[in-house]
């Protein structure tokens, strides 16, 4: 009785670790909007990525091969021209300074 316990308690840990990791995996990689206000956007890439700042958090604009987004260039033209308009923005990840790290941006179109 005292196995079937133990080997009860090791299961529920597990399953515990295992929907924690899928949580953080899911707070990662699943997009979500946004409603902002573009404050500049320029054609230059800096470190390999575009940058959009607006009035919510500065977000970066590059391709990603595992999303299969390879319109990186196309957004950030639709960016420029959206440029002080309200804005609705498309967006997965974190924003981490201490990392650099920024969210990127997946689609925007014009608030109405």
């Amino acid at each position: 009785m005292a196995e079937f316990f133990k080997s009860l308690k090791l299961s529920v840990i597990l399953i515990l670790i295992a929907a924690c990791i899928l949580l953080v995996l899911y707070s990662y990689f699943v997009a979500d909007t946004v409603v902002t206000r573009i404050t500049d956007a320029q054609m230059t890439k800096v470190d390999g990525m575009f940058m959009i700042p607006t009035e919510y958090r500065p977000f970066v604009n590059h391709d990603a091969k595992y999303r299969l987004k390879f319109n990186s260039g196309t957004i950030q033209n639709d960016a420029i021209k959206l440029r002080g308009k309200m804005v609705k923005i498309k967006k997965y990840g974190w924003r981490v300074p201490i990392f650099s790290m920024y969210e990127n941006v997946v689609k925007i179109e014009e608030e109405k």
